[in-house]
C-alpha cells in the first residue's frame, strides 16, 4: 500500500469515527420518565411494575418518602385521592447515562380523602427530582420542594416557638 492510499484510509477512518454519534441517554430513559409522569397524572399504578425496581427508594419529606414499589403505589393513590384534579408537568429535563433530573410543576385542589382532612384549597408549587436507573428501571428518586408555601396554600400558618 502506498503512502497516499494509507493517508486516504486514515482520513476515512478518522472521519467515520469522529462522525459517529454517541448514544444519547434520553433515547432510552425518556420513555420511562414519561411513563412515570403519566402514572402520577392518571393514578394507574399497575404500570409501575414495568418501570420501577421492586427495591425502589424515594427520598422526600417525611410524608412522601417510601421504600418499595408497594409503598410507592400507595403514595400515588393517596396523592391522587387528595388531589383528584391534579395537573403535573415536567420541565427542564436533563438526562445522563443512568440518571434523570428535572423540574416539575404541580397544581391541584385538595378536595379528596387523604391522611390530612381536605380543605378545598387550590395549591400550585414546583420542585426538582432526580431519578436513578439500573437495567432500564427506576431504582431511586430524590424529590425536593419547599413545603412552607405548599402548607401555606393549604391554609396552615407557621408560629414562632413558645418563648417559655
Amino acid at each position: 500500500m502506498n503512502r497516499s492510499h494509507f493517508l486516504f484510509l486514515m482520513a476515512v477512518a478518522v472521519t467515520t469515527i469522529g462522525c459517529q454519534q454517541r448514544q444519547n441517554p434520553s433515547h432510552q430513559l425518556k420513555p420511562v420518565v414519561d411513563k412515570y409522569i403519566e402514572i402520577w397524572r392518571t393514578g394507574n399504578v399497575d404500570e409501575l411494575d414495568s418501570i420501577v425496581d421492586p427495591k425502589f427508594v424515594r427520598h422526600s419529606d417525611v410524608a412522601s418518602s417510601v421504600e418499595g414499589i408497594d409503598q410507592l403505589k400507595k403514595l400515588i393513590k393517596d396523592f391522587r385521592n387528595a388531589y383528584p384534579d391534579l395537573q403535573f408537568d415536567s420541565k427542564d429535563e436533563i438526562y445522563s447515562e443512568n440518571k434523570f433530573a428535572g423540574r416539575w410543576t404541580f397544581a391541584g385542589t385538595n378536595t379528596g380523602k387523604s391522611a390530612v382532612p381536605a380543605g378545598g384549597n387550590a395549591v400550585r408549587l414546583w420542585g426538582i427530582n432526580i431519578l436513578h436507573f439500573e437495567n432500564g428501571k427506576i431504582t431511586e428518586e430524590w424529590d425536593g420542594f419547599d413545603n412552607v408555601p405548599f402548607l401555606a396554600q393549604r391554609g396552615y400558618t407557621i408560629a414562632p416557638p413558645d418563648s417559655k
